[in-house]
């Protein structure tokens, strides 16, 4: 089987009926912080008819056999064929996280690496911090669920239908929203910007209201080692995703940063034990953050920080 055709693009397809809401551009990105991938890789599934050969051209692409930081976009994808691949990705590569954009045709492809699952163990340290500062009780941290790349469906207008897999998905025990998150981080190394906006777009703007607030975290190549930003997304008044806040992981510039946080209903929904305030600030320790990505995430993989 030959691919039809490969190519780059830039961002997750076309979507002119979003134009008034373009990617916002990383206030923390400066031109030294070159991104070594600017293009996602694209391989067109136009002529494609079923998931088994949908499968073969992704392997003979060499997709499976590439470093472990992977990403890969797939276009005319029709509605059976990219349900049937998921299913059958789920059961031949069940690492490999997905998400499938039913309007655009779309279906992308992201091999995890020990950094792409870094943030996950950060936040489990979170919880700690939290409960040893007092910030939270045992028992609301106990009601906390983190886990990595459940699918979700999207249900609102511009994405319904759309199916998405986070990096790391938390939300509290016995959430009415079912098989929704109320936080989502979203990591891309060889995974382009423009691409993580589009995610973060599809998490508040079509999951719905559940989602409180989705992180980003965007590695880049740099001569001198990893360079990283972090960024925190919600909505604005009219319901579109924005950002809200970002910031340097790597590399670190001066002993005091602008403090990134959750609050308590951010986390639970709105649904917080008697005595305690919704609006309760939950800081994240960007310290922690870098200590977390460099010794479980960059040290196994052999790459360093950007000095």
């Amino acid at each position: 089987m030959t691919m039809d055709s490969q190519k780059d693009t830039t961002s997750i397809g076309s979507d002119s009926s979003r134009e008034n809401h373009p990617p916002t551009k990383s206030a923390q990105q400066s031109p030294t912080d070159t991104d070594d991938v600017d293009r996602d890789t694209e391989i067109s599934l136009e002529k494609i008819k079923s998931a088994d050969q949908a499968l073969s051209v992704i392997e003979d692409s060499g997709f499976f056999k590439q470093s472990l930081y992977s990403f890969l976009v797939l276009t005319s994808v029709t509605e059976e064929v990219g349900h049937n691949l998921l299913q059958l990705l789920d059961q031949k590569h069940p690492h490999v996280r997905k998400g499938f954009f039913l309007r655009k045709k779309v279906l992308t492809l992201k091999i995890p690496s020990f950094t792409h699952e870094a943030p996950l163990a950060w936040f489990f340290d979170q919880l700690l911090q939290w409960n040893f500062n007092g910030q939270l009780t045992q028992v609301e941290v106990r009601r906390v669920r983190v886990m990595a790349s459940p699918r979700v469906t999207a249900q609102f207008p511009g994405y319904v239908g759309d199916e998405k897999e986070p990096d790391t998905y938390i939300t509290p025990r016995g959430n009415p929203a079912t098989g929704h998150p109320t936080v989502v981080m979203e990591v891309g190394f060889s995974q382009t910007y423009s691409s993580l906006v589009q995610a973060a777009k599809v998490w508040l703007e079509g999951v719905g209201p559940t989602v409180r607030k989705v992180i980003l975290i965007k590695f880049f190549r740099c001569k001198s080692g990893i360079a990283g930003t972090i960024e925190l997304w919600g909505r604005d008044t009219t319901g579109n995703a924005r950002m809200v806040w970002s910031n340097r992981i790597f590399p670190v510039r001066g002993p005091v940063e602008r403090p990134i946080y959750l609050t308590r209903e951010d986390i639970f929904d709105g649904v917080v034990e008697p005595g305690r305030q919704g609006t309760d600030r939950l800081d994240l320790d960007l310290t922690s953050l870098r200590d977390i990505i460099v010794e479980t995430g960059l040290d196994a993989v052999g790459l360093i920080p950007a000095p």
